[in-house]
């Protein structure tokens, strides 16, 4: 399938590599499949590109890239909706800001975007009660911890 996106031109979508989302992104609600794009495998930031409406793409990290020690409580429900069977299954992204400043980029660690590798699903999930912020520096932490890799990504993310 081919799609006109305003960022990146015309591309082609690979149906076997579309995230599907169960409830849309927040504010997004009616937009519920897209593809997450990666220009280059140096730089952390990732696209993610709906494949409904070419003008709608957000600049997304992996959460654990940004804060290695994030862990965010996922509810048994939510599990279940995302068919999650195993946590090696899943990737957590944070939709990131950009700032005029690129040392004041922030990650929204509130709201993280948790994608069920295997089955493609993927849903932003709120996390209530909970001490993440909206607004995480990126910079404040962007190393794996020591003896540990950062994590990887979707294993079937495309490059631009």
């Amino acid at each position: 399938m081919k799609i006109s996106t305003t960022r990146f031109g015309d591309i082609d979508i690979d149906e076997s590599r579309v995230i599907r989302m169960k409830e849309g992104m927040l504010g997004f609600e009616h937009l519920k499949r897209y593809e997450l794009f990666i220009q280059d495998e140096k730089i952390p930031f990732w696209w993610l590109q709906s494949v409904e409406d070419g003008s709608v793409a957000f600049v997304v990290i992996n959460s654990l890239g940004v804060k290695p020690d994030y862990e965010p409580v996922i509810s048994d429900a939510e599990v279940n909706l995302l068919k999650i069977e195993s946590p090696e299954d899943t990737v957590l992204l944070s939709v990131v800001t950009i700032r005029s400043d690129p040392l004041k980029v922030t990650a929204n660690l509130r709201a993280p975007i948790v994608i069920n590798t295997k089955k493609m699903l993927a849903k932003q999930i709120i996390l209530v009660d909970s001490d993440y912020p909206v607004q995480y520096p990126v910079t404040e932490n962007s190393a794996a911890p020591e003896g540990k890799e950062k994590p990887g990504i979707i294993p079937s993310a495309s490059t631009l």
